[in-house]
């Protein structure tokens, strides 16, 4: 009994300390967790951002509020020393900084899928505003579903571009409504419809027409041309020039006249005899 009782005592004592073990690494996970939070924090307000590189200005439209608590505010959780009256004003400021936000995730997602890989993604990112900087953050399932679009827009074949493109528009409608903003197509921002490079021909018979057309156009500049240039026309009298009527104020003409006649020379020249 000693010895089974001393076993017995050996097992509890080993089970204890496993729990103790067990319960003292999560607790400093946790602590790591939590001071890794407070750092992320503490740079946040600072001005450096998780990149490392300082911020040159902070964007102060929105009062103060950024990422997630931008977000929550919009959404309608309330915030302190903010209601839907002050809220209101900043909603088409919101609504540019979100839709940069949405641009950049689409265009990670196509540059991932022309590399061939995917990355995991990130529910915040830094936009860059004509005020300065401002941190952004939505959900992770709009956020995937923005950078999932661009990935597929640049590996899947042309046939399913469409289906890419209503996803798009329903994932941008979905976030539009819950932060109060008024849908548009997203689609067409992110993925542009090419244009027709030519219009379609309406009247496939028109240049055979004007191509017989032409000759007949000739004709008649060529008949004008002739119209204002001298017509040598031939009088009884001798050859006369004339200028046309319509272009000269008076009728000039040029009388050529005739040679003398060759039997009237003749008969003044006399005679001569000749001997043989």
């Amino acid at each position: 009994m000693d010895v089974t009782h001393t076993l017995f005592t050996e097992h509890q004592v080993n089970t204890i300390l496993l729990l103790l073990i067990f319960a003292g690494l999560v607790g400093l996970l946790l602590v790591v967790f939590y001071m890794l939070d407070r750092v992320n924090e503490l740079h946040k307000h600072s001005g450096v951002t998780m990149n490392g590189h300082t911020r040159i200005k902070l964007d102060q439209s929105f009062g103060g509020l950024s990422g997630k608590d931008l977000w929550d505010a919009m959404t309608g959780i309330p915030m302190p020393g903010w209601n839907a009256e002050k809220l209101e004003p900043l909603k088409l400021r919101y609504e540019a900084v979100l839709q940069k936000h949405i641009e950049l995730l689409f265009e990670d997602g196509q540059l991932d899928g022309r590399e061939g890989f995917s990355m995991p993604v990130r529910c915040d990112r830094v936009i860059a505003t004509l005020r300065g900087e401002i941190d952004s953050w939505m959900p992770h399932e709009y956020a995937s579903a923005f950078y999932r679009s661009g990935h597929d827009r640049a590996t899947k074949p042309e046939e399913e571009q469409a289906s890419i493109r209503e996803r798009i528009n329903q994932t941008g409608n979905a976030l539009f409504a819950a932060t109060g903003l008024p849908p548009h197509s997203l689609a067409n921002l992110l993925m542009p419809l090419a244009q027709a490079a030519t219009q379609p021909e309406e009247n496939p018979e028109e240049p055979d027409v004007l191509a017989l057309e032409a000759p007949a156009d000739d004709l008649a500049t060529q008949s004008e041309h002739e119209n204002n240039v001298l017509a040598l026309t031939a009088e009884p009298e001798g050859m006369v020039l004339t200028a046309s009527e319509e272009k000269l104020p008076e009728p000039a003409a040029v009388v050529v006249p005739e040679a003398p006649a060759v039997q009237a020379a003749a008969a003044e020249i006399p005679a001569v005899e000749v001997k043989t």
